[in-house]
Order: C-alpha cells, then structure tokens, then sequence
C-alpha cells in the first residue's frame, strides 16, 4: 500500500484543538507552547490521516524526560533523534491522553508529538512554513504536488525515506524566503 494522502478535512482543525487542549491540562507549565503545524494545518492542502503537534517545552524540561512520561499515556517514542533537543512521539487513534477523567471520551485520531526544547528552532520553522502555505493558495498547490509525486516515488510498500527527504528542499527554499525561486526549479 501507498503512502495516503487525504482531501483535506475541516474536521482537523477541531481535533488538534482537542488535543492541544488535552495535552495543556496533562503538560501543564511544563508546555510554552503547543501548536498544530504539519500538512493537516492547512486548509485545502492534502495530508496523510495524522495530526502534528508540537509542544514547545519551558525551559528547564527535558524533551527525553518528558517523553517517558508520555508513554503511560499512550504515546510510543519513535526512536528517532534527529535533534538532541527534540523527541518525536506517536499515538494512535484513540481517546485523549487524559480523557479517563473526562465523561466525554471523543477519539482523537492517530498523531505524532514532537517534544522540543525551550531554544529548539524547529517549532519556529514549522510554524513559518505552515503560516507560508496558509498565506499563498499557489505555494500550498506546488507543495500538494510535490506530495503527490513523491508518493508515486516512494512506491508500495512505501518508502519513507524518499518521501520524507523529498520535500527538504521545498521546505528549505520557502524557509529562506526564496521561496517560489527555488520551488520553481
């Protein structure tokens, strides 16, 4: 099976609210910030069926510590440290992490938390570029195809590493603010 990509769904927008509201009660000070960044942040654009969620630690936190915490409620580290001072995390579909205190126990689709350190740029730069494709209808159709093609050449079984890798510098041009120079290569 391929990588899937989804219409948009309006319906994201509510679930990351959930979810960033879920995690700020269970984060509590721990959390500066947290934000919906990731393809499913903007409108129209396609995306795979999986929130983004970064959380911005206060400082003094450890994103590794932080994320051992994470795990009883749900969350599963995904190994990868591509940083030192960012810790990526998944969870599946399910209930919010702290909704057994909740009567409400609405599912939250499947995400992925990236746990970052107080001076960690990345959260900045997703929010950069996710704020780029909000503001430019014909940056968010270049990006939508760039997907498409890269799905097509990741295969099936697909291969993440050519997608993921695929869209660096795309990413990278519109974060320099050459933007529609590089893309347009």
């Amino acid at each position: 099976m391929s990588i899937p990509l989804l219409p948009h769904n309006p319906d994201w927008f509510r679930q990351a609210d959930l979810l960033i509201d879920d995690l700020g009660h269970l984060l509590g000070a721990k959390a500066l910030r947290l934000d919906h960044v990731g393809s499913t942040a903007v409108p129209g654009l396609i995306a795979k069926h999986k929130l983004h969620i970064d959380v911005t630690l206060a400082p003094g936190f450890s994103p590794a510590a932080l994320s051992n915490d994470l795990l009883l409620y749900g969350y599963h580290d995904l190994g990868a440290r591509f940083r030192e001072d960012e810790v990526q995390m998944t969870r599946p579909a399910g209930p919010g992490p702290r909704s057994k205190e909740w009567e409400n126990q609405e599912l939250i689709i499947a995400h992925r938390l990236c746990l970052c350190a107080s001076d960690c740029p990345s959260p900045e730069q997703r929010r950069q570029f996710r704020d780029a494709l909000r503001g430019d209808a014909s940056l968010a159709r270049r990006y939508a195809a760039l997907k498409r093609n890269l799905v097509l050449k990741a295969g099936s079984p697909p291969d993440w590493e050519t997608y993921n890798t695929g869209k660096t510098s795309f990413i990278e041009g519109v974060l320099s603010g050459e933007g529609m120079r590089l893309i347009q290569r």
